[in-house]
């Protein structure tokens, strides 16, 4: 359980933040900043939201105030001097990639609020619900142990992305009522669902559609259909979407699901130097401690692994041939 009294007691003490999350960041990442800073606004404290990655173009709609910032050097200044940093939604610290050596450097007091497994001891307190099936979830707690009075429509509306994006649009196991009960008040308090979901979701580009048109009907199976997964290479990614900034493609991954037979999806994306690998799977196939395997992490039925200076068909054959080992420990384990 997390101690929201003590996050409370640390916002109260300082006066400068900045907060941060991951490379590439979803809907948990971008909307639990920003409701995390609509927060500090209204306590009239000092807040700069910098991140590595862009903010994907179908989570701005989010920051009318432009408030999340891509980082460059010139940061620096504002981020050493910071009294607080705030990780949120990742616990280590090599997901922030160009940002590590500055957050090594800052003298800041640093904090963790997420809901991922093993978090990487580089802050001075970590705040971790593992059960917590979003980000945004601890940061709605977080505001209503202040103030619940302080949750307005626009921090409704980036809270309600946070959870619904990282639920699978209320799919996945681990979703209560608690987590509708939430939801509920978040819609009562003036958010619009369905406005929320089509621009996360029905808002894509014609190349990006596209893409993921291709990519389905690339679909391969091992294991008799129980795995499917997604090759992105850069041949069919500069076909679509020629760029060399890395960009959210992570719901492609859900299509392989949708297989009667398929028990595990994947999807191989890859990077200008590396390959990032998105996980998901049904029932109580662990995907988290196959993508532990290779240093990644994630949860249950949502995981990933990144490999930085590795060859695409080099990742293929090492975690298809782990995933089906897996698999097979993982049925025999049912009988």
């Amino acid at each position: 359980m997390i101690n929201y009294n003590r996050i409370i007691e640390i916002i109260q003490k300082y006066n400068s933040f900045i907060i941060t999350t991951h490379v590439n960041p979803d809907g948990d990442a971008i909307g639990s900043e920003l409701a995390l800073a609509y927060f500090l606004q209204k306590l009239n404290k000092k807040f700069l939201i910098v991140n590595h990655s862009s903010t994907p173009e179908n989570y701005t709609f989010l920051d009318e105030e432009n408030l999340i910032h891509k980082y460059n050097s010139s940061f620096d200044k504002e981020i050493l001097n910071a009294e607080v940093l705030i990780a949120v939604d990742f616990n280590t610290i090599g997901r922030t990639r160009s940002m590590v050596e500055i957050l090594k450097r800052t003298k800041a007091y640093k904090i963790i609020i997420d809901h991922h497994r093993n978090p990487q001891n580089f802050v001075d307190e970590i705040f971790v619900d593992v059960d917590a099936p979003a980000t945004g979830i601890l940061i709605y707690y977080l505001i209503k142990n202040y103030d619940e009075k302080l949750i307005d429509k626009k921090t409704a509306d980036a809270l309600y992305t946070a959870i619904m994006t990282d639920t699978g649009s209320f799919r996945f196991e681990r979703i209560t009522p608690e987590v509708h009960h939430v939801v509920a008040d978040l819609i009562a308090r003036g958010t619009n669902a369905t406005y929320i979901y089509n621009k996360v979701y029905n808002e894509i580009s014609f190349e990006k559609l596209k893409l993921l048109g291709e990519s389905i009907c690339n679909i391969k199976l091992e294991m008799d259909g129980k795995i499917a997964y997604m090759i992105l290479d850069r041949n069919i990614l500069n076909k679509y979407v020629p760029s060399d900034e890395e960009f959210d493609v992570d719901g492609f991954v859900n299509y392989c699901l949708s297989l009667k037979s398929t028990i595990l999806g994947m999807l191989f994306f890859e990077l200008k130097n590396g390959v990032k690998v998105s996980l998901r799977s049904k029932g109580t196939f662990p995907v988290n401690l196959l993508a532990e395997k290779f240093g990644g992490g994630g949860h249950l039925n949502a995981a990933g692994i990144r490999l930085d200076g590795e060859k695409l068909d080099d990742v293929l054959n090492k975690v298809i041939q782990q995933a089906k080992e897996d698999l097979i420990n993982y049925e025999r384990s049912l009988k």
